[in-house]
């Protein structure tokens, strides 16, 4: 919605069209810069069975290409951007969610406590309001590690939540570590923060009236 984002500049990345999301693969890192999707009420829908299949994706040359070996004994988990869940109804978008250009390496504690519940809380607003639109994204500094065949591990992770038909917009950004579900509300930001931190525009099309979605923190009283 209101424009593809458009990162500082192009050239060393690569765009990955899937039927469920869209990726912008970073090849210096080996993670993307950002996955959107569109989270729609009826993929949520429980006919499709999680079955793990995490794999290389074919289509990025193999000079730039994440691989599983990079994951092995790193520590870090293989952290969804367009969470498998969302695509619940569909068995091929369920597969396609396990391409490791949606993965980012990410810390156990962050994956598997506010980041899962942030997921969770994003699929319930999808199901109360109607389809929203998603970015998540990466953020990289100068004490990022970097594991496996020279995969960068991010410092921040981000999810930014749009809904359109309200004209409401609530934005996260957390640091690569462990963190208390609980907490979830002292993460909050502006998405204009988050384009600080990134460079990334990441509504180029929006409608000036909307403009003050960029600049206010959400609340999520309003969710």
């Amino acid at each position: 919605v209101w424009g593809a984002p458009q990162i500082a500049q192009e050239g060393n990345n690569q765009y990955l069209c899937r039927a469920g999301y869209a990726v912008n693969y970073n090849y210096a890192t080996k993670v993307a810069y950002f996955v959107t999707e569109v989270i729609r009420p009826e993929n949520l829908t429980r006919s499709a069975a999680r079955k793990d299949d995490f794999r290389e994706d074919p289509e990025i040359p193999v000079q730039y290409r994440v691989t599983l070996k990079d994951y092995v004994g790193s520590g870090y988990d293989r952290g969804h951007m367009a969470p498998a869940a969302d695509f619940m109804a569909n068995v091929q978008l369920m597969s396609d969610s396990f391409l490791l250009s949606n993965m980012m390496p990410q810390n156990p504690g962050n994956n598997r406590g506010i980041w899962k519940y942030l997921e969770e809380n994003a699929r319930y607003w999808a199901s109360k309001y109607g389809h929203l639109n998603i970015i998540t994204g990466t953020i990289f500094d100068a004490n990022s590690q970097t594991m496996g065949n020279g995969v960068k591990v991010p410092s921040f992770v981000y999810k930014i939540v749009i809904d359109p038909r309200r004209v409401k917009a609530i934005a996260f950004l957390f640091p690569n570590q462990k963190l208390d579900p609980k907490t979830m509300e002292q993460y909050i930001v502006s998405i204009g923060e988050i384009e600080d931190y990134t460079g990334i525009n990441f509504s180029p099309l929006m409608p000036e009236q909307y403009k003050a979605l960029e600049k206010n923190r959400g609340m999520l009283a309003d969710w």
